[in-house]
């Protein structure tokens, strides 16, 4: 076997092992939800699923960077056959990122349909939450990739606390209630975070938004005295 073997084979492994393992953490998430106490925080979600889509990500750029070394060793020798394996690399590559992302999917569409207190949660983390995946786009394109990133990075920063001058924002009477209603009820963390969320959204602009999330306010207040109650029972 060639050097050029040998050093693909690694590749092929480290490639379906990265794969494996991001599987079967999206698993363990899926599983770990059900000892939640039924109650879903998305920031606590979306760092969980971060982390997978980066590790991931990470080792697939690694296996990257390595097959262009062998690919531009192996055109300085016109060795047509290790080209062809690299292809095939590169091929597998997309499969999987392909693969990942559906089975990401359809873990996002399990907890939904499961556990309806994630359904209404709709803020800036939900929405980093649906496009974490497409961030993997950059290990098949690098200028997708990279408008992927810069858009990924922006809503991230919706999701962070924001400055002094957001926080002395004066809100309606009733805009404070509102956004009061939000909190109690852990849809936003704190009013600094919804605050920046509506500051960018607007609460006008989200009012369809906010009438569904009202509307089920009093069911996670019932889910989260119910769970209360247990936690007192043990």
């Amino acid at each position: 076997m060639s050097e050029f073997s040998r050093e693909i084979d690694r590749i092929i492994g480290k490639v379906e092992d990265a794969y494996r393992e991001a599987i079967d953490e999206l698993e363990e998430l899926r599983g770990s939800i059900t000892k939640w106490y039924g109650y879903i925080r998305i920031g606590r979600l979306h760092k969980r699923l971060e982390d997978i889509v980066e590790d991931f990500e990470e080792e697939l750029l690694e296996a990257k960077r390595r097959l262009r070394e062998v690919k531009r060793e192996a055109e300085k020798r016109g060795d047509e056959t290790t080209l062809r394996k690299v292809e095939e690399v590169d091929k597998l590559i997309e499969d999987r990122v392909k693969e990942f992302t559906k089975k990401y999917e359809s873990t996002i569409k399990d907890i939904e349909e499961n556990y309806p207190g994630a359904k209404i949660r709709k803020g800036p983390h939900w929405v980093a939450i649906s496009i974490l995946p497409q961030r993997l786009a950059s290990i098949v394109s690098r200028e997708v990739g990279e408008a992927l990133r810069t858009a990924m990075e922006e809503i991230k920063r919706a999701t962070e606390s924001v400055s002094t001058i957001v926080s002395s924002i004066r809100l309606r009477e009733e805009d404070a209630k509102i956004i009061d209603e939000l909190v109690d009820s852990g849809i936003f963390k704190s009013r600094s975070e919804a605050v920046a969320f509506f500051t960018r959204k607007g609460i006008e602009a989200s009012k369809e938004w906010l009438e569904k999330v009202r509307e089920n306010i009093g069911k996670i207040r019932e889910l989260q005295e119910e769970v209360r109650r247990e936690l007192e029972k043990t």
